[in-house]
């Protein structure tokens, strides 16, 4: 439009170049502004990204977009393909465990192998049962032995009894004190610990 007006300044005479201009440089004005906006906007942009608008033109800017929207959606097909992959896998799972419980409850030996693991596993919860039992009344058993001792009852005990009879009161005295010494050093920390009155560091 620049090179149109200076010709129309050499040739005023010529009605074309005058009509040519009038009409068209409104619309050129226009195409100026909406371009001086569009920049305007496009440095907001790079700027806005971490960017420099100087550096950064538009052919190197969008193409970074495009690259990302396509990694994108890329990476949502993957995702989805993955879901329904497990999902079958999952489902599959499914089937042939159902199938295999099928199998064992029709199996007479599976059956027989599934209730001899249950009764092996019923019969070391009440060996564990009994044995603490049994510890429990070991502890008893002790603490009768001790209150026993603590009352110089030893004739309650059939070795000492014995062994009364066949000696003297001298002997009887040695042959306790050996029982007792025997007793203490079987018994184990915590029973000693009570004989001594309950008293323990």
């Amino acid at each position: 439009l620049e090179l149109t007006k200076r010709e129309y300044t050499m040739h005023d005479h010529n009605t074309m170049l005058k009509d040519f201009i009038q009409s068209n440089e409104g619309k050129l004005k226009k195409l100026q502004d909406d371009a001086k906006i569009a920049q305007d906007a496009f440095d907001d942009a790079v700027k806005y990204f971490g960017e420099n608008p100087k550096t950064t033109p538009p052919s190197v800017f969008f193409p970074v977009f495009v690259r990302f929207v396509k990694a994108y959606k890329q990476a949502e097909e993957e995702n989805e393909l993955r879901k329904k992959q497990e999902q079958a896998l999952m489902e599959k799972l499914m089937e042939q465990e159902a199938l295999m419980e099928q199998q064992d409850q029709k199996s007479p030996s599976h059956k027989s192998k599934r209730q001899q693991q249950e009764l092996i596993a019923e019969l070391r919860r009440r060996q564990v049962k009994d044995n603490r039992h049994v510890y429990e009344g070991k502890d008893g058993a002790i603490e009768d032995i001790i209150t026993a001792l603590k009352k110089n009852n030893i004739t309650k005990f059939p070795n000492v009894h014995s062994r009364v009879r066949i000696s003297s009161s001298t002997a009887v005295v040695e042959d306790s004190q050996s029982w007792q010494a025997s007793l203490f050093t079987w018994l184990p920390p915590l029973s000693l610990c009570q004989a001594a009155g309950g008293r323990c560091g």
